[in-house]
């Protein structure tokens, strides 16, 4: 499994934990197991986190000048401390 697949899985993951665990919690405070906007933007966000990390780790030009300057940056920084 490639490093792409990995991380958007692992996000995919996290999201999934995340939106169970609200939502156990708030069947467990007496809220009816149903799909509200607040949950309807908790999906939102998740799924755009993870097309971001699916972009993000990418083979895409702009997406590997991005990592590539993130990375410069990164390595500037450890330099100096």
């Amino acid at each position: 499994m490639n490093l792409r697949t990995k991380k958007t899985s692992a996000a995919l993951l996290k999201g999934a934990i995340v939106l169970t665990g609200v939502a156990l919690y708030r069947a467990a405070r007496g809220w009816q197991l149903e799909a509200d906007p607040v949950f309807f933007v908790f999906v939102v966000l998740f799924l755009g986190s993870v097309g971001y990390t699916w972009w993000w780790y990418g083979d895409s030009p702009k997406a590997v000048a991005v990592r590539a300057n993130a990375e410069a940056k990164k390595a500037a920084r450890q330099q100096l401390g």
